[in-house]
């Protein structure tokens, strides 16, 4: 009796210690979210941050200034600058529906001074607001790491598209040249680049089992979505 009563309480701390495993920062961000590593490694370097109730909200489609937000500061780890590069532009008025002093207006004016962003109607307006699809991500996001492209391409995103398939750095379940692309999708793509500047392994490790699964220009023009894919666990 003694024997099966050790057996359960040793059954249950590991059930326990499983269900604990994983101590995600934010309440909306499990173990089961495709991207769970992402937002930590993103937290974890004062990348990201949650929502003032605590969340992150992953499911959400970024505006154009959060956007903007994670990429700046993204770039500034990769080339290994303090984020305060961007506080000189704090009180700048480079659009003019982006006011001087509002949370986002460093990184905006930073970002136009810097060529990564134009703007509408001949660079008078940014639209903060706005909320950014996969292609116009990519894009911004090209440009704030400086990775080439040809610009010239037709559709001016094919290549685009095509350079970050063979780096591998496009989110498993983007499923759409012009879908609205998330905060976790987002986190993703930030730190496969992220990881990649560490070097080919540091990306491969970060990937997984998951790491021969590559969305492509067809499978974006198909509308599938990789991350439906069974993958087999591989052993050391």
């Amino acid at each position: 009796m003694k024997k099966i009563l050790s057996t359960i309480l040793i059954l249950s701390s590991l059930a326990l210690f499983s269900a604990n495993a994983f101590a995600g920062s934010f309440p909306d961000v499990g173990a089961d979210q495709i991207y769970s590593q992402a937002i930590e490694f993103l937290t974890a370097n004062g990348i990201v941050k949650g929502y003032p109730d605590g969340t992150y909200g992953p499911n959400i489609v970024l505006n154009r200034a959060e956007l903007l937000k994670i990429i700046a500061e993204g770039s500034a780890k990769t080339s290994n600058q303090d984020a305060s590069i961007f506080d000189s532009y704090s009180s700048s008025k480079c659009f003019s529906d982006v006011k001087a002093n509002q949370w986002y207006t460093k990184y905006i004016c930073y970002a136009k001074a810097n060529n990564w962003v134009v703007g509408y109607q001949n660079g008078k307006y940014f639209k903060p607001d706005q909320k950014v699809t996969f292609v116009e991500a990519l894009k911004m996001t090209f440009k704030a790491f400086a990775i080439p492209y040809n610009e010239s391409s037709d559709p001016w995103y094919h290549d685009l598209v095509d350079q970050a398939s063979q780096a591998n750095f496009i989110p498993f379940d983007a499923n759409g040249f012009n879908v609205g692309f998330r905060r976790d999708q987002m986190a993703d793509l930030v730190t496969r680049i992220l990881k990649a500047n560490e070097g080919f392994t540091a990306l491969q490790l970060y990937l997984g089992d998951r790491a021969d699964i590559v969305v492509s220009y067809e499978t974006l023009d198909q509308g599938l979505d990789l991350s439906k894919l069974k993958v087999e666990t591989k052993t050391p």
